[in-house]
């Protein structure tokens, strides 16, 4: 967005009454410094937290050792990092970046420390949820909220550990991103609309990485090993259903989502074309999820996720490719038949578009 863009924005939303003067020259204030400056700015804020942080705390983690000194070094760095936070520049909120997180990190560590279990893990994970949870509430710059937000959906993964429910974990996920990358128009001008952003886009990046864990190369081992857990053998068949049948049919929903308000026909010969592409790719989840929520964030129009989503989609398409579960012969048919459809979409869309304009 350049600066006329800018300007006509906030005009638009100083006119709605939803934007003071004091706040629109502070949004303002960023725009005149070019880029390579602010880099410049960013980096010398690291390397100075990192002196304060050695200089000061070093001393400190001699004198008083344990979780104790740990923690208590923890929070100093914390609370100052927040105190950074208020008084908003590239510099102050770079280190504030610092500071924050390298107190979140001794206070996460001191809680892995003080377990009297062989592994401390787990409750450290724990702290950090809570933590990360807690302190996405606080005012802070976009990137600190977001990266609470991925610390807080990662500990949830490492506290489900290597398994189905994390492939289940990384659906949830998938659909909660895309449903709120399609409702994006009806919470961004709410209260929580930075907390909700920040959510959205550690969600999307937790689901594209947990996707991986859906393909036949991982669940193969893992079916066999939770049938013996679960009570019955039909657990374990809908177990792997789910995790099959859910992008399928999130992919499906999507589409029917933003095809709502186009005609019958249309919606119908949309879905029966994409049933068909979801039967020929059904293997490959991930490239299922990364179409979903592709598609969504297109909708969203977030420029960023929609040129990170397609090299998501490219690497399960090569997973899909090189894994070991059916042949080649039969992989190469199937993404044959997966290329002719996709043209026919191609074709009927721009047919459709055509014939409306």
């Amino acid at each position: 967005m350049n600066g006329t863009q800018l300007h006509h924005l906030l005009d638009q939303i100083q006119r709605s009454g939803s934007l003071t003067e004091q706040q629109r020259e502070q949004l303002l204030q960023g725009t005149d410094s070019p880029w390579w400056l602010s880099v410049l700015l960013g980096l010398a804020a690291w390397i100075a937290s990192l002196f304060l942080i050695a200089s000061l705390f070093g001393p400190w983690m001699l004198l008083i050792e344990g979780p104790i000194g740990m923690g208590l070094a923890g929070v100093i760095m914390l609370v100052g990092g927040l105190w950074l936070f208020r008084r908003p520049n590239v510099f102050r909120d770079q280190m504030g970046l610092a500071f924050a997180l390298g107190g979140q990190g001794l206070l996460v560590f001191a809680a892995a420390e003080s377990t009297d279990l062989g592994d401390g893990s787990r409750p450290a994970a724990l702290v950090c949820l809570l933590l990360s949870a807690g302190l996405l509430l606080v005012p802070a710059p976009m990137l600190y909220r977001r990266l609470c937000a991925l610390l807080l959906l990662g500990s949830v993964a490492f506290l489900l550990d290597n398994g189905p429910a994390l492939a289940v974990y990384g659906l949830m996920l998938a659909c909660a991103a895309t449903t709120a990358w399609l409702t994006r128009d009806r919470w961004a001008l709410s209260g929580h609309a930075l907390r909700l952003r920040a959510l959205t886009d550690a969600a999307t990046l937790m689901a594209l990485l947990l996707a991986l864990f859906g393909h036949q190369g991982q669940l193969d081992g893992w079916i066999n090993v939770t049938t013996h857990y679960l009570a019955t053998p039909i657990a374990s068949l809908w177990l792997m259903l789910l995790i099959y049948a859910g992008p399928a049919l999130l992919l499906l929903l999507t589409i029917a989502w933003l095809l709502i308000k186009a005609p019958l026909m249309t919606r119908v010969a949309a879905l029966i074309a994409a049933g068909v592409l979801v039967l020929l790719t059904y293997q490959a989840p991930g490239l299922l999820i990364s179409c979903s929520l592709g598609l969504a964030a297109f909708r969203a129009s977030s420029r960023t996720w929609c040129l990170l989503i397609p090299a998501f989609a490219l690497f399960y398409l090569g997973a899909f490719y090189y894994s070991l579960h059916i042949s080649l012969l039969h992989k190469s048919l199937l993404l044959c038949a997966s290329g002719i459809v996709l043209l026919a979409i191609r074709y009927g869309v721009r047919k459709t578009l055509w014939r409306w304009a």
